[in-house]
């Protein structure tokens, strides 16, 4: 099954070179760069991971991303938000995980999306292990 992947942005140049990278990886990537029809959008392409990715030094994205993850609607979708030119990802999970392991950063856009998509969060705050009869992995953890 393919990754569905919507890229929300305010820079359509900015938008095609990240979903040029991630169609190279098998990632089906729709884009988007008007907010206020994100509801309707979501509900029609149903995507596994919803990026904002705001180029231009405006609110327009932010205020986005915070409404999107303050709605109750969409708590089940992970969350990836571009936080600077450096290319440093906030990843917030499903909202509906523990507070320890809801959010982390990354600074590779697949590492970031790996990171949404997957049961648990990493960072170098605390070290945890996950005890499984056969293995005993490492994992770390960051906080809310």
């Amino acid at each position: 099954m393919q990754i569905r992947i919507l890229l929300v942005g305010d820079d359509p140049e900015s938008a095609e070179a990240d979903s040029l990278l991630l169609k190279e990886r098998g990632i089906r990537v729709f884009t988007a760069f008007n907010t206020k029809n994100m509801a309707d959008l979501i509900a029609e392409i149903k995507p596994d991971v919803v990026f904002f990715d705001p180029y231009k030094p405006n609110n327009q994205i932010t205020e986005a991303y915070n409404n999107f993850v303050n709605d109750i609607k969409f708590t089940q979708l992970p969350v990836v938000f571009t936080l600077s030119d450096d290319d440093v990802y906030l990843v917030t999970r499903k909202r509906t995980a523990s507070k320890d392991r809801r959010t982390g950063i990354t600074d590779n856009i697949i590492g970031a999306i790996k990171m949404a998509l997957s049961n648990t969060i990493t960072s170098q705050r605390k070290t945890h292990k996950i005890h499984h009869p056969n293995i005993e992995i490492p994992m770390l953890f960051t906080r809310a």
